[in-house]
């Protein structure tokens, strides 16, 4: 069985369990485990076949709250803060590219034992989904990329948002500079419509707890400034499953032409595009992006000896 550990001492800025974690969504499911040199945060509720969530940049298992309900009854589910993000906490020299991203889950996969039949991404939690599967040797029976950010950067910002970004992070200031001007609600509020999704629809408190902690920030800000997307939809076209495609209308974050895009690219793909939400999608309207997840899994026909018991060890 893997070891539980507690959960760790908050470096100076970082998101804190004792304090914020008070009232964490679905906090009593909540479990630490010390894998590579990480403190890893981990949810598990639910039973039936395994389900891994990963969240977007900036988020963490919060993001997932409004929808686990919905698929608890069928299906395990697990989600997990990234590196630098909420509660999980990272080595000091770790660089969040996504291969590293990628080789860090794959180390806590092994070490609990998870062999997930079905891993859900929103945003950037979709890229890192279809590099796992494409290069790491995971083989879930089904994925499911909710508003996936699968393009690179076009032209030159494919050189100068990454060094922006890095410039940003330096220091600590443009973490400092985020803090202060969005983790009060109605920051977080702004930020939540700029991306075409209703904040009287999302809820405010967990983003706003993260937004208030520099340590969180400074995680985002380092992925960005690690993150390449260029052979992304080569990896599309190496996924032997199916893949689910959800994308909302009114997603100003990720337009609905990228998932289109990556869809094509992939042998078994599917596109599903929802009216009237924005980015986060699985927050403004879980039960209809429960449904499309329940209605593919479904579709999958999973085996009834699949169905006896969720794998893993957590």
């Amino acid at each position: 069985m893997p070891k539980r550990v507690d959960p760790p001492r908050a470096r100076y800025g970082d998101p804190d369990w004792e304090t914020d974690g008070a009232n964490w969504p679905r906090s009593a499911d909540s479990a630490f485990y010390g894998v590579g040199g990480f403190v890893w945060h981990v949810q598990k509720t639910g039973t039936g076949p395994i389900a891994v969530l990963l969240h977007g940049t900036g988020a963490g298992t919060h993001s997932w709250a409004p929808l686990i309900p919905k698929l608890a009854d069928r299906l395990t589910l697990i989600t997990v803060d990234l590196p630098g993000h909420g509660f999980t906490q990272s080595p000091r020299a770790f660089r969040p590219s996504l291969p590293n991203m990628c080789r860090a889950l794959q180390a806590l996969f092994a070490e609990l034992k998870l062999q997930p039949d079905l891993i859900i991404g929103h945003s950037a939690g979709a890229a890192i989904a279809i590099h796992l599967v494409a290069r790491h040797r995971q083989a879930p029976r089904l994925l499911v990329s909710i508003n996936g950010a699968l393009k690179p950067f076009d032209g030159m910002m494919r050189t100068l948002a990454p060094t922006i970004a890095k410039m940003m992070s330096f220091g600590g200031l443009a973490a400092r500079l985020v803090s202060r001007t969005s983790s009060g609600d109605d920051g977080v509020r702004k930020l939540i419509q700029n991306t075409g999704s209703d904040p009287e629809s999302v809820a405010i408190s967990p983003y706003a707890k993260l937004l208030q902690r520099r340590g969180h920030i400074q995680g985002a800000l380092q992925m960005m400034a690690h993150w390449d997307l260029t052979h992304i939809l080569e990896d599309c076209s190496k996924l032997s499953m199916p893949i689910v495609f959800i994308s909302a209308e009114g997603d100003k974050a990720v337009p609905p032409e990228v998932s289109k895009h990556a869809t094509r690219q992939a042998a078994f793909g599917t596109y599903f595009e929802l009216p009237s939400l924005g980015h986060l999608a699985h927050e403004e309207d879980p039960a209809r992006v429960a449904e499309i997840i329940l209605n593919a899994w479904d579709r999958v026909k999973v085996k009834p000896q699949d169905t006896d018991g969720a794998k893993g060890n957590l």
